[in-house]
């Protein structure tokens, strides 16, 4: 791994590269997707110092570093593994809390600031012109997808498709497909191969994607036409959901923003469905 990498040269370096390495290991998980920029600021050195860094532990250029760094996030411990490996059960309870609790705001703030104002604004138009929106997830992400397709259906006036389960529960639906529809996928280790397949499908009629994920190492990650990176780490799960739901917020909000009269008449509408439905049943049950 870069990390240990960096570890056992950390004597070899000089005073700029120390500085860098210490703040590469301090933000390990970020460092596979910030930008030089940030980097740069991080550690108080010149994108040239970086540079230089990056090729005195055997990489080209800090690109190279970068997936290198993703690459080895993939590996990451299994769910019984961490749990094998945890001494969280040794701490008190308030000390369990503030750590599980330090780790969920952790990939908050990283997923939040992963979301660029192009990127963002790049969905809530696509969301706002499709006419149909197609979401798909698998395993446990098939839940949280679930609910960003409630969220986004509750503001839009237009169909929306889930697309879970096996190839037969969802062919049916895939196959109404066009050209004006969108694709959001949202997936995390183990990606499934159903993801592929959909998108393969979808491409091949033209229609645009748009992935939530968390690393380039995604199979599908270069084939979609907008992507935004969540923080997935679990202390003692395979992944945490906090980012995604939290960008399902986000969106959603941003979403309202965008066509405010929209929103509040469809949110009306969707009131006084509920309150009719509400009146009926009260009514069957006094009688």
């Amino acid at each position: 791994m870069v990390s240990k990498k960096i570890s056992e040269m950390m004597g070899q370096f000089s005073p700029v590269n120390k500085k860098i390495a210490s703040c590469v290991l301090r933000n390990y998980p970020e460092m596979g997707f910030i930008s030089i920029e940030s980097l740069s600021s991080m550690a108080g050195v010149s994108k040239a110092s970086i540079v230089r860094f990056s090729r005195a532990i055997g990489f080209s250029g800090f690109n190279e570093l970068k997936k290198r760094i993703q690459s080895d996030l993939k590996k990451k411990l299994q769910p019984y593994e961490k749990i094998a490996a945890t001494d969280l059960d040794k701490k008190t309870v308030d000390t369990q809390l503030q750590e599980l609790a330090r780790n969920e705001i952790d990939n908050l703030r990283k997923t939040l600031s992963s979301i660029g104002e192009d990127e963002l604004l790049k969905w809530v138009r696509a969301i706002g012109k499709a006419r149909n929106i197609y979401f798909a997830g698998f395993g446990a992400t098939r839940y949280i997808v679930s609910l960003m397709q409630y969220t986004f259906s509750v503001l839009q006036r237009k169909p929306t498709w889930l697309l879970d389960g096996s190839i037969s529960d969802f062919s049916y639906k895939i196959k109404l497909m066009e050209k004006s529809d969108i694709l959001i996928l949202m997936t995390f280790p183990p990606y499934s191969k159903e993801i592929e397949y959909i998108v393969r499908f979808a491409r091949e009629r033209n229609i645009e994607v748009f992935l939530i994920t968390d690393s380039v190492e995604c199979p599908v990650y270069s084939q979609a036409r907008s992507i935004i990176v969540c923080e997935n780490n679990s202390l003692l799960f395979g992944n945490s959901f906090v980012g995604p739901i939290a960008l399902i917020e986000v969106i959603g909000n941003f979403l309202i923003l965008g066509e405010k009269e929209l929103g509040i008449k469809e949110m009306k509408t969707l009131w006084e469905v509920e309150e009719k439905g509400y009146s009926l049943i009260d009514s069957q049950f006094e009688k």
